[in-house]
């Protein structure tokens, strides 16, 4: 497995595990079958139009929502089993842990890490035995022919994901003290880190480019099945495409850590260009829409090219130091930049739950500061008062 240590702010960070060669068996153990089950029901129970199925996963996926990211992070990392520490130590396999290292130096990564894998061991040991505890007394509602018992089930699957939570920091415990964990920093993870500080490339350029070749990829799709000649206009747009891609691979630096968004090296047209989509044209792809792409191509490399990304932004990120003031280092939309290059598309949902729960809890701060500060000062003027009377 491998490691990612992705700050959210200056204080606060997300660690998200990428399951390696995971070895598909035909027997699962009962857990796995329990939580495929689950699962599955749930997306069915989304996909209804109407009904209590429905506004219970609405008010589930709210609730999703809710729970820290920290656990969510957590849950990524396997259990510990008896068999995979007898293997690691053995092999001597080591983890690798990913992050930037201009906003995490490389001497605080395993005081990052063990602070991670501990700071919450108690807190989900706790309520996972609370969940257990409160099961018996949420049973007799299953009583209820009309619905199914959902208290019951809401405290099964809350003690599940403490449980997770507690084996996977546990599991990440374990490793630290062994010496499997490898410190791995990656310089172009920096770089990602810089570009969503400019929010120009983060919240307008870098959506217009990922829905374009989410487009081009219906386009290319259609073209595939029907002919290289289906669609007039298609060698143009294959070539612009090809260099807008290109250039935007140039600039994030090839990741090392899986199959980035790329292009051959021989100037023919890419491949596998993109985000992979599901997206397909339900007819011929026009003229005059193959035209605006090849149009929106050429503005997109014209924009590129023009934002200056190289000019140190005004909030370039630094060093974390342990006595400064907590500022976000993501913003909403960067997740989308991170799970993109480095092709984790559950990524962007962890990030953007971290951001939102972040930014939500530095708002309240610093209310709550300005709040105090109104009090204080209303206080000082109130007792001020009585002696310019006298």
């Amino acid at each position: 497995m491998r490691l990612f240590l992705l700050p959210i702010s200056t204080r606060r960070s997300l660690i998200y595990c990428q399951r390696l060669n995971i070895q598909l068996t035909s027997k699962q153990t009962y857990v796995e079958k329990v939580t495929a089950r689950a699962g599955a029901t749930w997306v069915k129970w989304e996909s209804e139009d109407r009904g209590w199925q429905k506004k219970l996963t609405g008010w589930g996926n709210e609730l999703f929502k809710r729970i820290p990211f920290e656990e969510w992070g957590l849950k990524s990392i396997p259990p510990l089993s008896t068999r995979r520490a007898a293997e690691d130590i053995q092999g001597q396999e080591e983890t690798d842990v990913i992050y930037p290292p201009s906003i995490i130096k490389p001497g605080t990564v395993f005081d990052v890490l063990q602070k991670l894998a501990t700071e919450r061991q108690s807190l989900h040991r706790k309520r996972m035995w609370g969940s257990i505890v409160g099961m018996p007394v949420t049973a007799p509602f299953g009583l209820i022919p009309i619905l199914p018992n959902i208290p019951f089930f809401y405290l099964v699957w809350r003690a599940w994901s403490h449980w997770r939570a507690f084996s996977g920091s546990k599991h990440i415990e374990y490793l630290l003290q062994q010496g499997l964990i490898k410190s791995a920093p990656l310089g172009p993870l920096s770089r990602l880190y810089e570009l969503q500080a400019n929010k120009s490339f983060r919240t307008e350029y870098f959506p217009d480019y990922s829905r374009f070749l989410e487009e081009w990829k219906a386009v290319e799709e259609f073209q595939k099945a029907n002919g290289v000649n289906a669609v007039d206009g298609m060698v143009t747009l294959s070539t612009n495409v090809h260099e807008l891609v290109k250039d935007m691979d140039e600039l994030l630096q090839p990741l090392g850590v899986g199959p980035s968004v790329s292009v051959r090296a021989d100037d023919a047209p890419p491949q596998n260009t993109g985000p992979k989509t599901n997206i397909t044209p339900r007819s011929e792809p026009s003229e005059l829409y193959i035209r605006d792409l090849i149009s929106r191509s050429i503005l997109l490399k014209q924009r590129l090219a023009a934002m200056n990304l190289d000019q140190a932004p005004s909030t370039r990120p630094g060093p974390i130091a342990a006595d400064s003031d907590e500022e976000m280092l993501l913003m909403t939309g960067s997740g989308k930049l991170l799970a993109d290059t480095l092709q984790l598309r559950e990524l962007e949902v962890e990030v953007e739950r971290a951001v939102e729960q972040v930014q939500k809890s530095l708002t309240a701060a610093s209310e709550l500061r300005a709040e105090k500060a109104k009090l204080e000062s209303a206080s000082k003027v109130g007792g001020k008062e009585p002696a310019n009377k006298e």
